[in-house]
């Protein structure tokens, strides 16, 4: 099968940035429980009761340490529960953790809820219900006021497009003047489309922003009802299949803001879980990051099994896959040490900023919302070297 990731991510690093894709809620779940030993342990310790005194004190001596290692081995049981979006970036890893037991090596049950946008899965957080989630490039704004808490970098994306109907009067951003333009707020759509009429000299009251999701959109503009769609992958080529590649023009994308930019898919929670779950958010990453380094490894079955989940064919599944830069355990390890990761992150805050999608109190250090020290223990846990 096509296998690009290599050259891409060389690319990708080599200039400083990399690529992603988004995430409404609804749908999908999936549980995958674990559990404990520790009643096993302890009758084997129990057990050595029923020899003479000085072999039962023997015994107690030499079974202690064992079930101490054992009990250390084992966590408390707990319950979280994941918001996934329906790609490769965004399930894919997960969906490796549980199928090969790393949840269960960290006696964690999962429940999996789907969402396709960052904002509503972020209310869903502040709820209470969801604990840890996936988020798009677009919902990364969101991290600076202090509405979730950056964990880990899973990817970058460059698949954001703004298209327009090839044969109509737009054929350039400066011909988006007053014309309806879908978006889906608080996504990547929303940020490529500002950073397209900044970069353009135009300002974003010079469009009419519609505000749609992503499946609504991608209606709307096969119809006619609007005049351009600002989407990401799996939705562009989607639109090409079904229209014609010769029907579609790009007018503007993520690559035209290269090699300044750089557009992060992450794993975030709420500062509130983490502060009360710190050992869970770390056994979480554990199991996080053996599942992608399996998904990295092992990328067509894994593409697979997401399509299977997602109810939807290999092909399709697989073009999130070109337009992702994907990062092995060692390459996240470098990237953390050296500190590229935090300074992705004030990129991505910086560009939300010049685009006017961010206020300026909240231009904070990326040490604020970015708390890679868990990632570096669980990488630490599980001997990334």
């Amino acid at each position: 099968m096509k296998r690009q990731m290599a050259s891409i991510l060389a690319m990708g690093l080599a200039a400083g940035m990399a690529f992603g894709v988004t995430g409404c809620g609804s749908g999908k779940k999936a549980d995958a429980a674990a559990a404990g030993e520790g009643a096993a342990v302890k009758t084997e310790a129990q057990s050595a009761g029923t020899e003479t005194a000085a072999s039962s004190e023997e015994n107690r001596t030499e079974a202690a340490p064992s079930s101490a290692a054992e009990t250390a081995k084992k966590p408390e049981r707990a319950k979280i529960k994941i918001a996934f979006h329906p790609h490769i970036t965004g399930v894919g890893g997960i969906l490796n953790a549980i199928d090969n037991g790393y949840f269960e090596e960290e006696n964690l049950e999962v429940e999996l809820v789907q969402f396709t946008s960052g904002a509503t899965e972020l209310a869903a957080m502040a709820s209470g219900d969801i604990d840890i989630g996936y988020l798009g490039v677009g919902a990364h704004v969101f991290a600076p006021q202090g509405q979730c808490a950056i964990l880990a970098l899973d990817s970058t994306d460059l698949s954001g497009e703004i298209m327009v109907k090839a044969d109509g009067d737009i054929q350039s951003v400066a011909d988006l003047k007053g014309k309806n333009v879908a978006i889906s707020a608080g996504t990547t759509s929303e940020l490529v489309l500002s950073m397209a009429l900044k970069l353009n000299g135009m300002e974003k009251t010079d469009v009419n922003m519609i505000n749609m999701d992503a499946s609504g959109k991608v209606t709307a503009f096969m119809t006619g009802q609007i005049d351009a769609i600002s989407i990401e992958a799996p939705y562009t080529d989607q639109i090409r299949k079904e229209m014609g590649e010769e029907k579609v023009l790009t007018i503007s994308g993520s690559k035209d803001f290269l090699p300044d930019a750089v557009f992060t898919n992450s794993w975030v929670t709420t500062n509130k879980f983490l502060d009360k779950n710190e050992d869970v958010v770390v056994r979480f990453l554990k199991a996080w990051l053996k599942g992608t380094e399996d998904r990295y490894n092992n990328m067509e079955d894994t593409v697979q099994k997401v399509a299977d989940y997602i109810n939807t064919d290999y092909d399709t599944a697989y073009l999130v896959v070109e337009k992702t830069n994907w990062l092995n355990n060692k390459e996240m390890k470098e990237l953390a040490e050296d500190k590229t990761m935090l300074k992705w992150y004030d990129t991505m805050k910086t560009m939300f900023l010049d685009a006017g999608l961010l206020d300026a109190q909240y231009d904070v250090l990326p040490e604020e919302y970015v708390k890679l020290q868990y990632l570096e223990q669980a990488m630490q846990e599980i001997g990334v070297e």
